[in-house]
């Protein structure tokens, strides 16, 4: 069933006085961005329009010293209420992003919203539900986060230990959807656009209608290898035109799910990646290289620099390597 005509509105909750205010800046986005290096150093949350915000964590892979807090989450505030973008690494990330949205916004928190089933956006909604704020996803990533995030979160266990864990468990959304839904919460209206299956089965892309940004969530990554684990490579690149057409409507700026927010120029490269990769696999495997060559084979030194290349990028091309392998075969 779609839901391209369908408006959810969400009641008004009780309004609070801004215990504090970021600087908004509305009608520089050059301003915004030479602030975002210096706001993502120090975990600061960033004000990109009125009422909308980043908080930019890091884009490496979790690890004690970042404790779990990779990937970027939004704050969008409306007048009676707050929407979180994803929902941090694990209980005591969400709380730290509930109190966070609260304080800066100055108003509830009354609904979180999941682009992607990915443990940095996952795990931290057990705070969410503790304090009754619903959360939302497409339909296909609440299938997912109930089938394999427990794993996830055993995962995490070890890789940041028990206590860095404590209270987390895994939250299935229990608002979904399955396609394009213009919402109203919090005295704002959000278009939140599934654009198929790109970089996961259940991607959403949330727009801001008031500001235009638009938030990308792991559709987009900026300086840091992406993860093909559950991608398909001609629909993120088709996901990734409509991003840009999106974005390009208003203020030209996409805040992707890793990395600072920049204007849709920034997509060119996370395409040249995905175009370079698959062409070079597909290469590889005409020529009847073996799978253990290949990987090496492979290597893409104008992404050397990024985030996570060595070993994401090798993964990338083993996974990749493998599902036109499996397409030749059905052929």
């Amino acid at each position: 069933m779609r839901h391209s005509d369908r408006r959810w509105t969400f009641g008004p909750a009780a309004l609070r006085l801004a215990a504090a205010l970021l600087c908004l800046i509305t009608f520089a986005p050059a301003a915004v961005l030479a602030q975002l290096d210096a706001a993502a150093a120090g975990r600061m949350p960033q004000g990109l329009a009125e009422g909308v915000h980043v908080l930019v964590g890091d884009v490496d892979a979790p690890t004690p010293a970042n404790r779990g807090e990779i990937g970027n989450i939004g704050f969008v505030v409306g007048e009676q209420g707050t929407v979180v973008i994803n929902c941090g690494a694990s209980y005591r990330h969400g709380r730290a992003v509930i109190e966070t949205a609260e304080r800066i916004g100055g108003k509830p928190v009354v609904l979180a919203i999941i682009t992607q089933p990915l443990q940095e956006f996952v795990m931290g909604a057990s705070a969410f539900t503790e304090r009754g704020i619903p959360v939302l996803s497409h339909r296909a990533s609440a299938e997912l986060i109930e089938a394999r995030c427990e794993t996830c979160l055993r995962t995490l266990r070890t890789q940041l230990g028990e206590d860095e864990m404590a209270g987390t468990r895994v939250v299935v959304p229990t608002q979904r959807i399955d396609g394009d839904t213009v919402v109203t919460v919090g005295g704002r209206e959000l278009q939140l656009i599934h654009p198929g299956w790109g970089s996961s089965p259940g991607d959403l892309i949330v727009r801001d209608t008031r500001s235009g940004i638009v938030f990308a969530g792991a559709l987009a990554g900026f300086g840091r290898v992406p993860e093909l684990r559950d991608g398909d490579m001609a629909g993120w690149l088709a996901a990734l035109d409509r991003l840009e057409a999106l974005a390009g409507q208003d203020r030209d700026l996409v805040v992707p799910g890793y990395g600072a927010p920049a204007g849709t120029h920034a997509l060119a490269a996370l395409r040249h990646y995905l175009r370079d990769i698959d062409t070079r696999v597909h290469a590889l495997l005409a020529a009847g290289t073996p799978l253990l060559e290949a990987i090496k084979a492979a290597d893409l030194p104008a992404y050397s620099h990024w985030a996570r290349y060595p070993l994401q990028h090798e993964r990338n091309v083993q996974r990749r390597y493998l599902a036109l392998e499996n397409e030749l075969f059905e052929d």
